[in-house]
């Protein structure tokens, strides 16, 4: 072979493997794995050294240069692919980081201001001032403080994303902690409490509060959706946007931060990140409630002038062996009259009550009381079990368990019987009731019961919502929207 072939098939070469390490550069640069990339690259290499077997004495010294082109080309690649993995990564963060704000309440929930705010640090916090906080310090705000001498002060986390306990509040785990920012607000009605942080953290602590965390995990996740598509809601609503909130800690929106955080639950909440309802790509109102009657309701409990689509009545059985299924409790005409004198002014005695229609299963939906005042109407689902409140007495549950009652009758599914004395006289009433809260929506021991049946969350929740389906909450609210 003559000097001139030589060069013919050196050349040859040359561009065959520069035409292979050019394919597979440009399938770098579209994104391709590490993985891929190097396979492709040395498969291409076998190929090619096949088809050299003929050029033995130039295909050692031209393998080591294209191994070294290769291994250049491979780490391109994979420089390319940990920048589009660090990319999809603080997309994904970013996701994940959707802020909401959440307004403290005081101890009893009784109002929004707080007479003073004593914090204690776990771990590294910043003040909004410039000064640094450390494990163990603690901070007590009051209106004289200077640090609230531009009318508010906020502490951030460190690094270590430390957590803030408030030690002036009393929640069901004893003093709360928080995670992400507190900003204390300080105005002509005394300090308000705000607490910022990633919507998914937040609902850390709504999901063991609102359901107990020893609950099936699939009746968790059930829960957590719910949980996130009505924050979603309020988030989009920002009710307390002049408090400079979009939801309370409290019964008013969702309960947060009552009790401690528990790992089955924020497992929930992970495992079902960004997940919400939607009807028609908007969110519902992912209404929940402890426990059914038998069955659920409509909105048309709330007076609502048409019911939503995806809110209807359906037969729920799978809580029926819950204690709350069925109660009773007694009232007297006298424990009526004190509840009902704080709804109506000048009322001094209540002679009798008397029930509207029931319409749809939706429980009680009009309350008719007699007073020296003349007739009082109750229309509100919410009004008529505060005005047959049994707070302070002994309820009954179809267990056989007793329970003290609170400043609202447990639902309003029931039926009165008259109580008489020896006389014939009305004396009060037997309320006999079912289920505990609303009714509307899901219900969380119904949800509890299908979990222990074998049903996932997305069964639960398609069961007790219709027409819904599941989407994102990062395609509904941006994190500058909130």
């Amino acid at each position: 072979m003559d000097w001139k072939d030589k060069m013919k098939w050196k050349i040859l070469i040359i561009l065959a493997a520069l035409v292979g390490i050019l394919i597979v550069w440009c399938a770098g640069k579209a994104g391709e794995e590490r993985e891929t990339a190097e396979s492709e690259i040395l498969k291409e290499f076998a190929l090619k050294e096949n088809e050299w077997a003929s050029a033995a004495e130039v295909v050692s010294s031209l393998k080591d240069s294209i191994q070294e082109l290769a291994n250049d080309t491979i780490t391109e690649v994979a420089g390319a692919a940990e920048t589009a993995g660090q990319k999809n990564a603080a997309t994904e963060e970013e996701r994940q980081e959707l802020p909401i704000r959440v307004l403290i309440m005081d101890n009893g929930y009784s109002s929004y201001y707080h007479d003073g705010i004593t914090i204690e640090f776990q771990g590294t916090c910043q003040g909004s001032g410039g000064e640094t906080y450390q494990t163990g310090d603690t901070l007590e705000l009051t209106g004289d403080s200077a640090q609230l001498g531009e009318g508010s002060y906020t502490l951030s986390p460190g690094e270590d994303k430390a957590c803030m306990k408030v030690i002036s509040l009393s929640r069901g785990q004893g003093a709360p902690s928080y995670r992400g920012s507190l900003t204390v607000y300080r105005d002509e009605n005394g300090l308000r409490l705000v607490n910022t942080l990633p919507l998914e953290e937040y609902l850390y602590g709504v999901v063991p509060s609102e359901m107990p965390a020893t609950y099936p995990g699939e009746a968790l996740k059930a829960q957590a959706v719910c949980a996130r598509t009505y924050a979603c809601v309020q988030m989009m609503n920002s009710s307390l946007e002049n408090l400079g909130a979009q939801v309370d800690d409290s019964v008013s929106y969702q309960v947060y931060q009552n009790s401690g955080e528990a790992e089955a639950a924020s497992q929930a909440v992970r495992e079902t990140a960004g997940e919400i309802l939607l009807n028609n790509g908007s969110p519902i109102n992912a209404y929940y409630f402890s426990t059914s009657h038998g069955k659920t309701s409509t909105d048309q409990v709330w007076a609502a002038s048409a019911p939503s689509s995806y809110l209807q009545s359906v037969e729920c059985t799978y809580d029926s062996q819950e204690p709350w299924y069925q109660w009773e409790v007694d009232l007297s005409l006298g424990k009526i009259l004190e509840n009902v004198q704080g709804m109506f002014e000048g009322v001094s005695s209540v002679s009798g009550v008397e029930t509207g229609e029931e319409e749809n299963d939706s429980g009680v939906l009009k309350l008719v009381i007699h007073t020296d005042q003349g007739d009082k109407e109750i229309h509100s689902e919410y009004d008529i079990r505060t005005a047959l409140a049994p707070k302070g007495l002994s309820i009954t549950r179809q267990d056989g368990s007793q329970v003290m009652g609170s400043s609202l009758l447990p639902s309003a599914y029931f039926t009165l019987q008259e109580l008489r004395d020896e006389k014939g006289g009305l004396t009060g009433y037997k309320v006999l009731g079912g289920g505990y809260g609303h009714g509307v929506g899901m219900s969380q021991n119904g949800a509890k019961g299908m979990a222990d049946a074998g049903k996932n969350y997305q069964e639960i929740l398609t069961y007790f919502y219709k027409d819904v389906e599941i989407g994102n909450i990062n395609d509904i609210v941006k994190a500058g929207d909130s």
